[in-house]
């Protein structure tokens, strides 16, 4: 079932994939170390901005996406996975470690529900595998963050080779 949710979710037209890609890797590349939580973004352009930093993630500088990442991740988020150095090692991990440096980025239709969402997202690595995440993510409440989208979880979803194809 969630690999039928998967799929419907990541079936996105070309122009609003190219759109979402286009348009997050100017903000990421232009303006990485300016670029805060505000509540004028919406789930998809959260996870947007996130996976497109970690595809680029030693640039303007070393773990540069990873830290931008980490500005995204929600206060419940950072006090399981913080600080920052802790945060980083978590892309150590082989669920994880694919994110950086991707070299295809899908992000699928979010699911929203009151002041949760869902998101999608599969990404191609430099090898040619292919590994698709769920993003889950919460509407903040409390300063500094109120009415912001940020995210509370990432889970990497296991797909079958034969799902896998049909994914793109």
């Amino acid at each position: 079932m969630m690999i039928s949710i998967i799929k419907k979710s990541l079936q996105l037209s070309a122009m609003a994939m190219f759109f979402l890609i286009t348009m997050h890797g100017a903000i990421a590349d232009r303006f990485l170390p300016e670029i805060q939580p505000t509540p004028e973004y919406l789930p998809g352009e959260v996870v947007g901005i996130q996976m497109r930093a970690l595809g680029k993630n030693d640039q303007p500088f070393d773990d540069a996406g990873i830290e931008l990442t980490f500005r995204f991740a929600s206060p419940s988020n950072k006090a399981s996975t913080g600080p920052l150095s802790r945060f980083t090692n978590l892309f150590s991990n082989p669920a994880y470690k694919p994110m950086l440096n991707h070299t295809l980025l899908e992000i699928g239709q979010a699911e929203i529900r009151e002041n949760q969402a869902r998101v999608p997202v599969m990404i191609e690595t430099p090898d040619g595998s292919r590994m698709v995440y769920l993003f889950m993510l919460s509407r903040q409440s409390q300063e500094p963050y109120v009415d912001c989208w940020m995210t509370d979880s990432v889970n990497a979803v296991k797909i079958a080779p034969t799902d896998e194809s049909t994914l793109m």
